[in-house]
């Protein structure tokens, strides 16, 4: 069997794409244009491949992130001081309400697993559990891992020992040189590689997408004349390879197997 990919979702943003976060079949898109300091979130169906709704927004938002996203429920964390990073409140958006439901004030976020968010308050040292979905606090508890379904390539700098053999791949299948660094990820039999090189005396990335036998199946222009090297531009989730191009266009492709 060999893949071919399909280009099944493209959606521009107005401002640069500055995370994504996954869960299940949901992408949650942070835009974020750092010259007049707007940030706003988005929704993908990574199941239908269509937008759900985009433009959220909240007071102050640039000082607004996405924390942790879990079935329906995102946690927001804010800022609350910008000399104290931390010095935080936290906030449970559910996604199909497209509304708050719980909030915390002045806590210091220790991480999260799941359902459930670790963290400590300033009148108490000891870890505390909060339960994202119920919006209440409840006992530690010992909870197992999801396997996560996202796949993250690894980045490979010029110290390398493998970096010769993949600069030599692709200036032999793709005709591009290598410069800097690149991420590297196989999967569903093909190989990816998001290469930094140069084009015009300036930075390039290019995500390049082979099958198993080194045939090149997608060449795709992910960023340009930019001063430094570029990494974290790719990952695969379900079958689907997910980046951004151009800084604000998100792209989804099917990876399907070919008879």
């Amino acid at each position: 069997m060999s893949s071919v990919l399909n280009l099944k979702f493209s959606q521009p943003f107005e401002s640069p794409v500055w995370e994504v976060k996954c869960h299940d079949d949901k992408l949650l898109i942070n835009t974020r244009n750092h010259e007049n300091f707007h940030s706003a979130f988005a929704l993908v169906d990574l199941k239908n491949k269509e937008l759900l709704w985009q433009g959220l927004e909240f007071e102050d938002p640039w000082w607004v992130s996405a924390y942790h996203l879990y079935n329906n429920v995102v946690v927001f964390q804010k800022f609350e001081d910008t000399q104290n990073i931390e010095s935080r409140s936290v906030f449970g958006f559910d996604l199909q309400k497209q509304e708050v439901v719980w909030s915390l004030e002045n806590v210091k976020l220790l991480g999260a697993q799941n359902h459930l968010l670790y963290l400590t308050m300033p009148e108490a040292e000891e870890k505390l559990s909060f339960d994202v979905l119920k919006g209440d606090w409840t006992e530690a508890q010992k909870v197992d891992r999801e396997v996560p379904l996202e796949q993250y390539p690894v980045h490979y700098e010029v110290d390398n020992p493998h970096f010769e053999t993949l600069a030599r791949f692709l200036d032999l299948k793709a005709g591009l040189e290598l410069k800097g660094s690149c991420d590297y990820l196989e999967a569903s039999g093909t190989i990816f590689i998001a290469a930094n090189h140069v084009m015009d005396e300036l930075k390039a990335l290019t995500l390049c997408v082979f099958d198993e036998s080194g045939n090149l199946l997608l060449r795709e222009s992910l960023d340009s004349g930019v001063k430094g090297l570029v990494s974290g531009a790719f990952f695969i989730v379900q079958d689907a390879l997910i980046f951004v191009t151009g800084k604000n266009e998100l792209k989804i492709y099917s990876i399907d197997e070919k008879n």
